[in-house]
């Protein structure tokens, strides 16, 4: 195990090109193609990163994308772990965690391609699946049966107060909310941001439903053209009447016909029914996050 050096990038480059490829010939919703020399800017440019050789060849490598002090965790971005077996995986991590350790975190989280391997590799530390990533194509109008008069209107500013409380409706269970304080700095960034379209689905004038929605900037392991769903919450005197397949259906709808061209999503794995939800409206699991303690 070694930092990361000059000699490494151009085997963690091929490492990595190849492990996309193959990852993108066994699900067809992940994007096999990298730009080259932006790859090679990344791996260059990461910190910190390791490699670890063995005879004298690269059998894995990992790359922090962040180390967030503030929220314990280091991340790891989807091609910034490659790993000749758990073993390897393991070995690095071991290497990575007294800096991370040093930099304020005490865990890490990883986003993975999810196949079982992988996670498998990932828990012989401790790391447990905690989310999915999906994507589905919108090539086809997505089916919506919405609600006689359920109306999708922009959130604005003026609507703070009932955007916190539509927020609140989202936060799954057995999982601590975020500070209020948090929640409301968060909340007024989408508002803010005039990429985002924070969205409410309201019935007879009243709020029933929120999703927010933006365009995916290009980047590794995404499809062009792809439009981000997150912070699906539904009022929960109001679950089970479908409310919230029409509002997936009808943004997914609005973004078909802005052009875009896949939609994005992430969800909890914490409790089966959203992921039964998200795999019904046609979304494909493309990318794992595990996450778990530094070891000691």
């Amino acid at each position: 195990m070694r930092p990361l050096g000059p000699r490494d990038v151009d085997a963690v480059c091929a490492r990595v090109g190849a492990r996309v490829a193959a990852a993108a010939q066994r699900c067809a919703m992940l994007e096999g193609t990298l730009e080259r020399e932006a790859l090679r800017r990344a791996v260059t440019s990461a910190t910190p990163a390791w490699v670890a050789r063995s005879r004298g060849r690269v059998v894995g490598h990992l790359a922090t994308a962040l180390v967030d002090g503030s929220r314990g965790r280091a991340w790891v971005p989807p091609d910034g772990a490659s790993f000749d077996g758990p073993a390897v995986l393991a070995a690095l991590v071991g290497a990575a965690a007294p800096s991370w350790r040093d930099a304020g975190a005490d865990g890490v989280s990883a986003w993975v391609y999810d196949e079982p391997t992988e996670v498998r590799a990932w828990a012989t530390y401790g790391a447990a699946l905690t989310a999915r990533r999906g994507v589905r194509a919108l090539a086809s109008p997505p089916a919506q049966g919405r609600p006689t008069g359920l109306r999708l209107r922009r959130v604005e500013a003026g609507d703070l107060e009932m955007a916190l409380r539509l927020d609140r409706w989202g936060d799954p269970p057995g999982v601590a909310p975020p500070d209020e304080d948090e929640r409301r700095a968060e909340v007024i960034d989408l508002l803010e941001d005039p990429e985002v379209d924070y969205l409410v689905a309201e019935l007879d004038g009243r709020a029933l439903a929120q999703v927010v929605v933006m365009p995916l900037p290009p980047r590794r392991g995404s499809r062009p053209g792809a439009v981000h769903l997150s912070a699906v919450a539904v009022d929960p005197d109001e679950r089970g009447r479908g409310l919230g397949g029409a509002v997936v259906g009808a943004v997914l709808a609005r973004a078909r016909a802005s052009g875009h061209a896949y939609a994005e999503v992430n969800w909890r794995t914490l409790d089966p029914r959203v992921e039964r939800f998200w795999r019904a409206r046609g979304f494909t699991p493309t990318h794992a996050l595990v996450e778990g303690p530094l070891p000691d």
